[in-house]
């Protein structure tokens, strides 16, 4: 967000596989790359950031992305609603509306009808499926020389946003150039993505991958957008993905919300963006990490066995923190393109629970922490014969207790 080369370590998570690097069965004996993820604040805008990256070609485009946002539980009902608030507070009939990060075009789908919709994201597999659902689309990276093309051809837009994909750009300077040349004077940018305050609050590293560049804080924002002529007026924290932070930005002078100024003297009444508090969520992650080792340890110590539920990123992040993927049976896992597939580095098979059924452990650990209400919930059966479920999400936590 700014020029500075300045930065202080936050946490050093050692050396991790790409996460959504699946692994086909023809490729088990060779040996996966692994890259380092070292999370590091800047000491001038004070943006926690990973410093040494993996090419964005690499997690998207040379590869078959494998995350699907439809193949996720009960997010189109998440999408609604936040849809239907932009309808209501900043579109009219016919506007122009561009989503980056689109993915299968889920979010996109509730504006299909009364507005000109783009959706971009640099996932080619991906993009092919939201262009079978009658989606305009592109798959490419969102960059200022993309929005001067889509400009030339579509005109300005009134509503851009993107959610949970802000991150997933390293730079983040071509990105507000883009935006600010994209978007019309009375337009709106809205932005969903990882919040800092949340991921300290409740210890949450399970976002931490190479995937994700960037950790942000309402703070780093409005700095970062006054640079480039832009306001953040309104910001809220939603439950997505633990916690994430959604912004709107604009060009002209709209008044900030109550909830904006809440949050701002919130992360000022918690000293957020110190380094005292990256120093004291170094501390927490690393006691959280050994807390569940030191259970999955115990817990195969006695004869019990262990599966994965959901074969996701976060997933991967919280095995490797504590080194205990290879203590894993299997991986049970709802979407269709992982199944038959097996977990980089350790190689643990990847099944559908249809599958599953012929040979259920005495322990699930849930590896998409924020799916964990609704995957104890279909699981009464599982429940009701003995099996539990470890919750690796506000530490470490076993159901029923």
């Amino acid at each position: 967000m700014c020029n500075s080369t300045s930065f202080v370590e936050v946490i050093n998570l050692g050396l991790h596989p790409l996460v959504n690097s699946l692994v086909n069965k023809k490729d088990i004996k060779k040996k996966d790359p692994v890259f380092p993820i070292k999370v590091k604040q800047c000491s001038k805008c004070k943006l926690v950031q990973l410093t040494e990256i993996v090419d964005a070609n690499e997690i998207y485009k040379n590869v078959d992305y494998l995350y699907f946002s439809s193949d996720m539980p009960g997010l189109d009902k998440y999408f609604e609603p936040y849809a239907n608030d932009i309808k209501k507070r900043f579109l009219k009939k016919n506007d122009f509306v561009v989503e980056i990060g689109c993915n299968d075009g889920i979010m996109l789908n509730f504006f299909k009808n009364n507005y000109r919709i783009l959706g971009i994201d640099p996932a080619t597999n991906v993009i092919l499926r939201t262009l079978k659902k009658g989606i305009p689309s592109v798959p490419l990276f969102f960059s200022e020389n993309l929005a001067e093309k889509i400009l030339n051809e579509w005109g300005t837009a009134k509503v851009i946003y993107g959610n949970n994909c802000i991150a997933h750009l390293n730079d983040l300077r071509d990105l507000i150039k883009g935006i600010y040349k994209l978007l019309s004077n009375d337009g709106v940018f809205i932005l969903e993505c990882n919040y800092w305050g949340g991921m300290v609050k409740n210890t949450n590293y399970s976002l931490i991958y190479h995937d994700h560049y960037s950790y942000f804080s309402l703070k780093t924002w409005i700095n970062f957008a006054k640079k480039f002529k832009l306001k953040v007026f309104d910001a809220l924290v939603t439950p997505a993905q633990g916690g994430s932070l959604r912004l709107f930005i604009s060009k002209n002078n709209r008044s900030t919300t109550k909830r904006f100024k809440d949050l701002l003297i919130e992360e000022k009444i918690t000293n957020l963006n110190s380094f005292e508090i990256s120093k004291k969520y170094k501390i927490d992650v690393l006691n959280t990490s050994k807390q569940l080792k030191d259970l999955v340890i115990n817990l195969k110590n006695n004869g019990n066995v262990i599966c994965g539920y959901g074969a996701a990123a976060k997933g991967m992040t919280i095995l490797k923190c504590s080194n205990i993927g290879s203590e894993l049976k299997y991986f049970v896992d709802d979407s269709p393109v992982k199944q038959g597939l097996y977990s980089p580095v350790d190689h643990v098979p990847i099944i559908s629970r249809k599958e599953a059924n012929n040979k259920l452990p005495d322990y699930f650990i849930i590896l998409a922490p924020n799916y964990s209400k609704e995957i104890i919930a279909k699981e009464k059966k599982f429940i009701e014969n003995g099996g539990r479920f470890i919750i690796p999400k506000n530490g470490v936590s076993i159901f029923p207790n």
